[in-house]
């Protein structure tokens, strides 16, 4: 980071909503920040949305600086991610996650595809030396926001040490995001005695009690519900089920809720209660943003139906992640991680 204001770049052509409600959320965002603003995207759809007058100080709240940055659209909906940025190397994901690289911006924002998303980041940035997957994980359930479950999708087929790397990476977001000093990391299996779960579960459970890391062992489905660690390690095949699961759950429940109320509260009453079991169970209706885990440098993915209130809270979650060193913090864990390790098996 240098040392004006936090530079953001923002992806305008991703999302349901692009570009008018990504431009709009982004404009807001840098003037409650005070940011720098990169916005990429097609000329003929973003420059009309700019704003004309002169960035300074006298203006109450200030224009933000922008800079427009063009590119091509975004890579389309189900199009194959690596065939289709191959065939479109300047679509606009790409050329977005290409100013980190190329260190005009501090961190990247888009709304579109997560596949696609997530490969641009990877080709355009990079991995943090000694990382092999990238992942994305949240908190998902908002009535126990100390409980973070990594991974979500992205990494199906998992070997052990990719599951220390997710809780590296949990515990770093945790202490980062979640305000928690030294979090607690768990693995999700079958049961939590010693010696459940499959081969690479136990294996996996064998490394992180020789990582440094604050390991108690193995959850169960109902733990997680629980709030039982800060950070929930599982492989993203597992991790999306129960996330996609839980929020299901969550919305069944709360239909479910609204016709036995019918007729014994008010009907505003009902709302506000199916409302609130929503929340709880969806947060990322509320977050709206999932930082991408892994790579070098600061990417926040945002909802693909994120509108302009939704895009501000996720540029938000870019800035806190630049001002708390994140991705600095994180390699520092990874070392701290191998060089327990190490030690541990010189003495094995």
């Amino acid at each position: 980071m240098n040392g004006g204001p936090i530079r953001i770049a923002v992806d305008c052509m991703g999302g349901d909503r692009a570009p008018g409600e990504i431009v709009a959320g982004a404009l807001a965002a840098a003037r409650a920040h005070g940011l720098s603003l990169l916005l990429v995207g097609v000329p003929e759809a973003v420059t009309p949305l700019l704003p004309h007058e002169q960035p300074g100080a006298g203006a109450d709240p200030p224009s933000p600086t922008v800079e427009f940055v063009p590119s091509d659209r975004a890579v389309p909906e189900g199009a194959p991610p690596l065939a289709t940025l191959r065939a479109m190397p300047n679509a606009s994901m790409s050329v977005t996650m290409r100013l980190i690289r190329q260190g005009r911006a501090d961190a990247a924002v888009s709304a579109g595809s997560t596949g696609p998303t997530l490969l641009a980041a990877i080709r355009e940035i990079g991995m943090l030396e000694g990382i092999r997957r990238a992942c994305v994980g949240r908190q998902i359930l908002e009535i126990h926001p100390e409980t973070f479950l990594i991974d979500l999708g992205p990494t199906i087929d998992c070997e052990a040490h990719h599951l220390v790397e997710f809780a590296v990476m949990g515990t770093t977001y945790m202490r980062v995001f979640g305000g928690v000093a030294e979090p607690t990391v768990a693995l999700l299996s079958n049961g939590r005695e010693p010696g459940k779960g499959n081969k690479v579960v136990k294996q996996a459970a064998d490394l992180l009690g020789r990582s440094g890391l604050r390991f108690v062992g193995l959850v169960e489905g109902h733990h997680l519900m629980a709030g039982e660690a800060n950070v929930v390690v599982c492989d993203g095949f597992v991790g999306n089920a129960v996330l996609k699961t839980v929020e299901g759950l969550g919305r069944e429940a709360a239909a479910w809720l609204r016709r036995e109320l019918e007729g014994i509260v008010p009907a505003a009453r009902a709302d506000e209660i199916a409302r609130r079991l929503i929340a709880w169970t969806n947060p990322i209706d509320l977050r709206g943003s999932l930082p991408l885990l892994g790579v070098r440098g600061h990417v926040v993915m945002a909802h693909g139906a994120s509108d302009r209130t939704a895009i501000h809270a996720a540029i938000g979650q870019a800035v806190e992640a630049v001002r708390g060193g994140f991705v600095e913090r994180l390699r520092a864990a990874l070392g701290d991680m191998r060089e327990h390790l190490g030690r541990a098996k010189m003495h094995s």
